[in-house]
């Protein structure tokens, strides 16, 4: 993980304070994750989140979305925290097909990843008797709804962890949510590091209830959202009182040029 000539091109390695990794993204000007912990951060919102360790009890299989796959810490420690004898389906998006080759490459020796191949022209996928990983190379706006015609999937549990809005609004606006919510199971639960009032005003107008999401490092909150319940009339207040605009399709250009 630590070798500088594995790395992708345009991406540097940092290590954060839990001691793991993340990668600085020339293209985006972002690391994949918070310096305060890569690791730490992906149990805190995704993993405890979205209340995986749960929900896999409830539901055969666990359906879970991640937006954003990076370096794979996501369903690596996902993979750590789930039992071995439990049905779940990992669906990740990935624009980097260079980022992809190079998680290829470190995990040749994994005793899942090994089997980790390319299937299609954009699709990677490994699959055992209970674990089926997929991720989908690209524009996520094209191939999430391509593969869901074929595969009409559910999600029960959403990692919405993309970078950030200013870096690249396309999968933070109304449209994005709207898409997430119509594949979306009435229980599912969405978790996001962010906790901006154009992404929860985004989130509750495409008919998401927006929920206060738990701290970690400097930010003082984060945000989860769900279909089964109502905005919370805290958040909802906040938000009328708020100049912040939902995005939409329509403001990308806008944010793009400032």
């Amino acid at each position: 993980m630590n070798n500088q000539k594995a790395l992708p091109p345009h991406h540097s390695l940092v290590e954060t304070a839990d001691g793991s990794y993340t990668l600085f993204s020339e293209a985006f000007q972002e690391a994949c994750h918070s310096t305060t912990g890569a690791r730490a951060e992906t149990i805190l919102h995704y993993i405890e989140g979205t209340k995986v360790q749960e929900n896999i009890l409830k539901f055969s299989p666990l359906v879970i979305l991640e937006v954003g796959f990076g370096l794979g810490v996501g369903f690596l420690t996902t993979l750590e925290k789930l039992p071995s004898d439990r049905r779940w389906h990992f669906v990740s998006l990935e624009l980097d097909a260079d980022l992809l080759e190079w998680f290829l490459k470190n995990h040749q020796d994994h005793y899942f990843l090994k089997n980790l191949q390319w299937k299609d022209n954009n699709i990677l996928e490994a699959e055992n008797d209970f674990i089926k990983l997929t991720i989908l190379q690209g524009d996520a706006r094209k191939t999430l709804p391509a593969y869901l015609k074929n595969h009409p999937l559910k999600w029960h549990a959403i990692y919405q962890d993309a970078f950030s809005p200013k870096k690249n609004p396309i999968l933070w606006t109304k449209e994005w949510f709207s898409l997430l919510k119509d594949s979306s199971h009435e229980d599912v639960i969405l978790s996001t590091y962010s906790a901006s009032s154009s992404i929860r005003k985004s989130l509750h107008l495409t008919g998401w209830g927006v929920q206060k999401g738990e701290r970690f490092g400097p930010k003082r909150t984060s945000t989860r959202a769900v279909l089964a319940k109502a905005t919370d009339p805290e958040i909802l207040l906040q938000l009328e009182r708020s100049p912040a605009q939902a995005l939409s399709d329509l403001h990308i250009n806008e944010i793009l040029l400032k």
